[in-house]
């Protein structure tokens, strides 16, 4: 008998972070960008009545945390997109995640495109920016992913 779905997602995501880790290499940033997109686009779809296929969303949110690691400011874009495919993604894909580059270059950066998804980015981060530390979430991170 084949795995279902969930078990299937479940081992396609503990391969991705056993192939890549938590924190990935500059190159392989790229790969885990597309990764995230490709999720998200699937995701997106099967909420939108147009897909077949549905995210993974452990998959979303291992590959949103080494995004975090890897600190690009603009990585916080696609960290939102991701978060807001359905309560699902929501749920997996914490909207401190956004925050890899820090919190005051985050808000500076978005600040600076003047969109409405920029905007509804900042209203998430005032929900999380006082309580957060980045040093704390990571611990947080490397010790629920078993990280030494």
């Amino acid at each position: 008998m084949g795995m279902d779905i969930d078990d299937q997602y479940e081992w396609d995501a503990d391969q991705h972070l056993a192939a890549y880790g938590l924190r990935v290499a500059v190159d392989q940033v790229p790969i885990v960008r597309d990764v995230l997109i490709r999720e998200t686009r699937h995701e997106a779809d099967i909420y939108g009545g147009m897909g077949t296929v549905p995210g993974n969303t452990q998959l979303m949110r291992i590959c949103a945390i080494q995004l975090w690691h890897a600190g690009a400011v603009e990585d916080a874009l696609l960290v939102h997109r991701a978060r807001r495919t359905s309560m699902d993604a929501t749920g997996a894909v914490d909207a401190e995640l956004m925050l890899g580059a820090g919190v005051a270059r985050t808000k500076e950066y978005l600040a600076t495109l003047c969109t409405d998804e920029a905007r509804e980015i900042l209203d998430e981060i005032a929900w999380v920016e006082e309580s957060y530390d980045a040093e704390r979430y990571a611990a947080f991170l490397d010790k629920y992913y078993r990280i030494a």
